[in-house]
């Protein structure tokens, strides 16, 4: 059975008069409630953080002081680092003229498609081009920062044009192939 609530509340009269310090005790409680403290004991998680601290601060302090210059920091400090790897090892502006050359042969070597008919006529040219940075790599190996003279680095830039030259090459030669083969299905469709 289903009761409503506001009917029970009419018939009670006792209910509609609340007592005149009613107001007074919630307000009260409430206070009460709102500010209380909750006491969470936190004491043993600061013991440990600071316990934890410390010792992770002495370990790093430790290790800090402590440590020994390796050997081989002393060796590789000792030996002169008169060896080049590359044009960028001399001057920034060399590196710029490298990274010119090189950029552009391999964008030129990343637009060629390879196909059957093509394969013999790359592999020739890779195999050039295989030959002259093998040539360029002894180059710059043999080179000592003592040794630089204009003669070398203007080898080293001329091996890097020879090798862009030889992929223009290798591009005209493959352009000739594909119109070759363009003309010979124009003949055989017509």
């Amino acid at each position: 059975m289903k009761v409503d609530i506001r009917d029970i509340i009419k018939k009670e009269k006792v209910m509609r008069d609340l007592p005149n310090n009613h107001r007074n005790n919630f307000e009260q409680l409430l206070q009460k409630e709102m500010h209380q403290k909750t006491k969470n004991n936190y004491t043993f998680l600061k013991i440990a953080a600071s316990v934890l601290l410390l010792i992770s601060l002495s370990f790093t302090g430790y290790q800090l002081f402590n440590s020994d210059v390796s050997q081989d920091v002393v060796q590789t400090k000792d030996e002169p680092s008169n060896k080049i790897n590359s044009l960028a090892d001399i001057s920034p502006d060399l590196k710029k003229i490298e990274d010119y050359y090189l950029t552009h042969i391999n964008y030129q070597l990343s637009k060629i498609k390879i196909t059957d008919e093509n394969r013999i006529v790359l592999d020739t040219y890779l195999v050039q081009l295989g030959e002259l940075q093998e040539e360029y790599n002894n180059s710059i190996a043999e080179i000592d920062s003592d040794e630089i003279s204009e003669e070398t680095i203007n080898a080293l830039i001329d091996n890097l044009q020879m090798r862009l030259k030889l992929m223009y090459q290798l591009k005209a030669q493959l352009k000739k192939i594909e119109n070759l083969n363009k003309q010979e299905n124009e003949n055989i469709t017509i």
